[in-house]
């Protein structure tokens, strides 16, 4: 005999009950709350105030962002080089 399709959700197994559905919540707000003040602690750990300290260390970062994309440009550069010379060599 042919079982016809049941209306609704399908069962999965796996259903909350109404008190677990609330613990859930209330864990997420309080997980939400702790990183909302935990980004408010790191923005007033570095204020932007124009302090010769945090521009020092402001441009120490950039400087090393620059060095090692320059690294990577040389790298790539080089690798292009050895492909193109690759490619001349199969078409001679």
């Amino acid at each position: 005999m042919i079982e016809n399709k049941k209306r609704g959700r399908p069962v999965t197994g796996h259903a909350m009950s109404s008190a677990e559905r609330q613990k859930a919540y209330r864990d997420r707000k309080r997980a939400e709350k702790t990183a909302i003040a935990n980004s408010r602690n790191a923005l007033q750990e570095s204020p932007d105030d124009g302090s010769p300290r945090r521009l020092l260390a402001e441009l120490d970062r950039a400087r090393r962002t620059v060095e090692r994309l320059t690294e990577e440009n040389q790298d790539l550069h080089e690798q292009l080089r050895l492909a193109q010379a690759g490619t001349k060599k199969r078409n001679a």
